[in-house]
C-alpha cells in the first residue's frame, strides 16, 4: 500500500515537473502560421506578468491552459463583415515548435496551425529587390480585437461609437487599417523613394530611401512620415508623425506619437509580398500590436477611382435628428 502511494506522489510530481518545464519552453516569440480558409500569419508571445505565463496574439491577450505539452487556446478576431468570433486551438509542444488543429466556434468549420520560435534578425547588408507592380490583399493576418490596453486606451474603446469612424466621412483611417483593406494598391519604385499608390482614399504614401532622418517640425498626416532602408532583400519602412485614428472598427486607439515599423518580404518567385506590421504606442498598448498583411501580384489589374461621398452620412444624421449630437461629440473629441 505504502508502495502505491509512493508511486503515486512521484507520478505527480512528474507530472508537475513536466508542466512546468513546458511551461518554461514556450516563453517568447513564435511565428504563426494557420490555414483556416486562406493562409494567416501572426505572433504569438508568452510572457511572464506578476508570477504567471500569459498568452499574446498579435499584441492582444489570449485565454490558453497548457497541460504537459498539449496546449488550448482561445482566440478572438474580427471576419471581412466585422462580426467578432473566435477561434479555438488545440496542440502539442515539440521542441521548437507547436502545432495542431483549429474550429471557428460560430460555424465549426476547421483548419490547421503551426508555431515556430522566432529567430533573430541578423544584420545583412542591402540587396534591393524590384517590389514594382499592382499587388491585390490575399490576407489581413489573424485580425485580433481585443488588445493589452492601458487605462486611457481602455476609455477610449469603452467611449466609441460606430460614428467615430473616419472611413464614414470619407476621412482616410489611417495606414494600419488602410494596409490590411481589399482594395490593391500599386509601388513605384526608384533608389532614392518608394512610393504606394493606394486605392483606398486615394491615399499616397512616400517612403524615402535616401538616408534622411524623419523631420521633426513635419505635419503629421493619416500616413505619415515614412523612412526606409534595406536589409538584405527585406525593405525596413519606419514611419512616425501620425494622425490619431484606429487600429480598426471596434475603435483601438493609434496615439499621435505612434511610431510603426514594417518589414516588407518578396517571394522568391516575385509573385508575393508580405508585410510584418508592428505598431508601438505605448500610450495606449502595454505590448506592440502586430499585423500581418499579404498580396499576390496582379498585373492584370488597373487601379480605380475611390469614390466616397460624405453627405449620405450628414444627410442621414439630420433625418435621424442626429446631427447636432454628433457635432457635439465631434467637438469634445477635438
Amino acid at each position: 500500500m505504502i508502495a502505491k502511494s509512493k508511486v503515486r506522489v512521484l507520478g505527480f510530481f512528474l507530472t508537475v515537473s513536466l508542466a512546468n518545464t513546458c511551461l518554461a519552453q514556450l516563453e517568447g516569440e513564435w511565428y504563426l502560421t494557420i490555414n483556416h480558409v486562406a493562409e494567416r500569419l501572426g505572433v504569438i508571445s508568452f510572457e511572464r506578468r506578476e508570477g504567471e505565463l500569459r498568452a499574446f496574439v498579435d499584441g492582444g491577450p489570449a485565454d490558453f491552459d497548457m497541460e504537459g505539452n498539449r496546449l488550448e487556446m482561445d482566440v478572438d478576431y474580427r471576419n471581412g463583415g466585422g462580426r467578432l468570433l473566435s477561434r479555438h486551438f488545440t496542440g502539442t509542444l515539440n521542441g521548437d515548435s507547436l502545432s495542431g488543429t483549429l474550429v471557428a466556434e460560430h460555424d465549426d468549420s476547421t483548419g490547421t496551425w503551426l508555431a515556430e520560435r522566432f529567430v533573430p534578425e541578423t544584420a545583412l547588408p542591402a540587396a534591393p529587390v524590384d517590389l514594382s507592380g499592382i499587388w491585390s490583399r490575399i490576407s489581413a493576418g489573424m485580425e485580433k480585437v481585443f488588445l493589452d490596453y492601458t487605462d486611457s486606451a481602455q476609455a477610449i474603446v469603452d467611449d466609441y461609437n460606430y460614428l467615430d469612424d473616419p472611413g464614414l466621412r470619407c476621412n482616410s483611417p489611417g495606414l494600419v487599417r488602410i494596409s490590411g483593406w481589399p482594395y490593391p494598391m500599386e509601388i513605384i519604385q526608384n533608389d532614392r523613394q518608394v512610393t504606394i499608390l493606394y486605392e483606398s482614399f486615394r491615399e499616397v504614401r512616400r517612403i524615402y530611401m535616401d538616408g534622411r532622418d524623419i523631420p521633426e517640425d513635419f505635419p503629421a498626416s493619416a500616413m505619415g512620415y515614412s523612412i526606409g532602408h534595406w536589409e538584405g532583400s527585406t525593405l525596413v519602412v519606419e514611419t512616425s508623425l501620425l494622425k490619431p485614428n484606429f487600429v480598426d472598427q471596434a475603435g483601438q486607439p493609434v496615439s499621435g506619437n505612434a511610431k510603426i515599423r514594417e518589414r516588407i518580404v518578396l517571394s522568391e518567385d516575385g509573385q508575393n509580398l508580405r508585410s510584418l506590421l508592428t505598431l508601438h504606442d505605448p500610450e495606449n498598448y502595454k505590448m506592440p500590436i502586430v499585423r500581418f498583411r499579404q498580396w499576390r501580384k496582379t498585373p492584370e489589374r488597373t487601379m480605380m477611382e475611390y469614390d466616397c461621398d460624405s453627405y449620405p452620412f450628414y444627410r442621414g444624421l439630420e433625418l435621424e435628428g442626429k446631427l447636432g449630437d454628433f457635432l457635439e461629440r465631434v467637438r469634445q473629441r477635438q
